[in-house]
């Protein structure tokens, strides 16, 4: 898997210093993206890469920003991201956040002029690595009506919190507010097969489960009304709070124009070994060791969030 890894991210550094990504840059996202291959999150991995490569070629990414803190305090911090590619800006808030909370014990960042910044988890687990919770929100252009709407009006806005579990593997929490991502549509579409029910709604707002009506309609968020409120809190927090764009003012990355799409990132760090102290790391392995031994329903093990990606990890496939 490392091998793979580092042969993949490689190629990534190398096609995008080849079009005059500078090289710091190239770095971040080649890292990113063989990141997510690697945990088997594909679809935000190096088959992205073309259209990153068509973005940068017509001048759609700032390739010289200047990741400015225009507002700070010893609680937060506020960047603007310059236009720059998503995982750079992305990247720098984590670290900022990640510097701050282990002196205060919790620091948040928000960011506004950003674009997308591709795999929501890569970021929180780099705060974990460092023995840190990291949590992310982030909101997207709008695929998903307004409860007993039509109009797109909120973005599928995700969300991820990795947090640290010494000695042992992190708990993974990575996901989009809607019931599942739009492009699966598609998949459904190539395979032959209709949409299963709660899925989508077509134009008229009226649920469907054709493909075809689906990708010109809309997806529907995730828990009915819950995943709702979810999306929309997140899209207040890291798009609104931050001086980013909301609601179905962020723009789209597959359009001709050159314009940001002015994304919001919030970024949250918390330092357990300061807010709790140093017996954080026997009071989460006792947590982590709880639920895993608790009394199973079938012959399956008890499951924790992220284990899907760990096992692929874990694979080298």
């Amino acid at each position: 898997m490392k091998a793979k890894y580092q042969e993949e991210k490689n190629t990534i550094i190398r096609e995008l210093i080849a079009i005059g990504v500078p090289e710091n840059q190239a770095e971040i996202v080649g890292d990113c993206f063989a990141v997510a291959d690697a945990w088997g999150v594909t679809s935000h991995g190096i088959r992205i890469l073309p259209s990153h490569i068509d973005r940068v070629k017509r001048g759609g990414y700032n390739l010289n920003p200047s990741l400015n803190i225009v507002r700070q305090t010893v609680a937060f911090a506020v960047v603007d991201g310059d236009n720059s590619f998503g995982p750079v800006s992305a990247d720098f808030c984590m670290h900022l956040a990640m510097k701050k909370a282990k002196k205060v014990g919790i620091y948040q960042v928000f960011c506004r002029n950003n674009n997308t910044m591709g795999p929501a988890f890569y970021y929180p687990l780099k705060a974990a690595e460092e023995g840190l919770i990291g949590i992310l929100f982030s909101n997207s252009p709008a695929q998903m009506a307004p409860f007993g709407g039509k109009e797109k009006m909120l973005g599928t806005n995700p969300f991820s919190a990795v947090i640290p579990v010494p000695g042992g593997d992190p708990i993974i929490i990575d996901m989009a507010t809607s019931v599942v991502a739009k492009s699966k549509f598609k998949e459904y579409k190539e395979a032959g097969k209709p949409l299963p029910a709660g899925w989508a709604l077509d134009v008229d707002g009226k649920p469907t489960t054709d493909p075809d009506e689906g990708m010109k309609g809309l997806v529907l968020p995730m828990a009915g009304f819950k995943g709702y409120g979810i999306a929309m809190l997140i899209d207040i927090l890291s798009g609104l709070v931050s001086g980013a764009s909301f609601l179905d003012k962020v723009g789209r990355f597959y359009t001709e124009d050159n314009a940001c799409m002015n994304v919001g990132f919030c970024c949250i760090v918390i330092d357990p070994k300061v807010v709790l102290g140093e017996e954080y790391e026997q009071i989460i392995n006792e947590y982590v060791a709880s639920v895993r031994n608790s009394e199973k329903s079938g012959n399956d093990p008890i499951c924790m969030p992220g284990d899907d990606r760990l096992a692929f990890y874990k694979s080298g496939e």
